[in-house]
């Protein structure tokens, strides 16, 4: 009888066990955590060094380089070292990052991204910014500043979810939806107004105005941007127009029922740290007084900074709310909660 009873007991505590494991950590999640200083990460609690040569993660300029291969490829993609160019190409999936040593301008599916510290190799070691790289194939980043380490996490039911769209648009009107084109039992009182260059914006916005039952409508340039216009590292046309305050990109077609919104979400992408300047050409192209304004921006890493308080005096009367930044790879559940907590009427 004891050794039945034994033997009862030994496979209840082992069920528990089971349990206790399966529950800390949800069956088919991948974490990664990395720690300032130390070569070695934990891969779903399973010591791994970064590479071979002990290198570690560090900190320049408030962002942390590291070596990425080894959690590139932990997440089932490929990294690329081109010697001659001191280019690294990095894929995960249907998503394709290039970067170039001492190169602000990183490519996230050929879409030009401007980083807050460039790609540097130190000691030896190529080290690339893992914040840019880890949200644009998709994973959550998490950062304890008083612990010093880094936490990716890329959950099982939440493939990366990046816009790979690399055209630029060339539409002058299609793409652009007015109130009036949009059907609707009743007039809505949102919209949701974007700049998209390359399609990562545009994908964001889509997403808030279906979360917000918006209406939605594309500021499109009446000369589109094409790719040498969005070569950062040329004398480009976005170049120019960034450092020029008085330049106003003309946009084709108009928000015709303006009045009718009394919450206007507006969307673009960080350029040099800045809204482009074709938001300038919006902003003033209305009359904002008595509406609330939402801004939210695009970026591989750059917060939205100073870019909405720089366009808050073109808005004069206006209800100005905290903007929110999104990467490429914002999921569903990223806006739905930042909407939420808007507490948007």
């Amino acid at each position: 009888m004891k050794k039945i009873l034994l033997t009862l007991f030994t496979v209840i505590l082992f069920c528990m066990t089971a349990l206790t494991v399966n529950a800390a950590e949800p069956e088919g999640n991948l974490t990664i955590q990395l720690k300032i200083d130390s070569p070695v990460m934990l891969v779903n609690s399973e010591e791994k060094n970064i590479d071979e040569n002990g290198t570690a993660p560090v900190i320049v300029n408030s962002r942390t380089l590291l070596p990425v291969r080894a959690i590139v490829e932990e997440i089932g993609g490929s990294a690329e070292w081109d010697s001659k160019t001191k280019t690294v190409d990095l894929q995960s999936g249907d998503d394709n990052i290039k970067l170039e040593i001492g190169s602000l301008t990183a490519y996230l599916n050929n879409e030009p991204y401007t980083l807050d510290v460039p790609p540097a190799i130190i000691g030896g070691r190529t080290m690339l910014p893992i914040r840019f790289i880890a949200e644009s194939f998709g994973l959550e980043v998490d950062w304890d500043s008083e612990e010093q380490t880094i936490t990716l996490t890329k959950k099982a039911d939440q493939p990366t979810e990046s816009d790979t769209s690399t055209e630029v648009s060339t539409e002058a009107s299609t793409e652009s939806v007015t109130a009036e084109e949009t059907p609707s039992e009743s007039a809505n009182h949102i919209l949701v107004a974007y700049f998209s260059a390359t399609g990562n914006t545009k994908g964001v916005a889509e997403k808030i105005a279906d979360t917000a039952g918006a209406d939605i409508y594309e500021i499109t340039p009446e000369i589109p941007y094409t790719a040498d216009d969005l070569d950062y590292n040329t004398d480009c046309r976005s170049n120019k127009e960034q450092n020029d305050d008085n330049a106003r990109p003309e946009i084709s077609g108009t928000v015709e029922n303006m009045e009718q919104y009394d919450t206007v979400f507006i969307g673009y992408p960080i350029w040099w740290g800045q809204a482009p300047k074709i938001m300038y050409t919006f902003m003033e192209s209305y009359d904002f007084s008595g509406k609330t304004i939402i801004p939210f921006c695009t970026s591989g890493s750059s917060p939205i900074g100073s870019s909405a308080e720089n366009m808050q005096s073109l808005a004069e009367g206006a209800d100005w709310l905290e903007g929110q930044r999104f990467s490429s790879a914002a999921s569903t559940d990223d806006i739905t909660d930042w909407i939420n907590s808007l507490d948007i009427k």
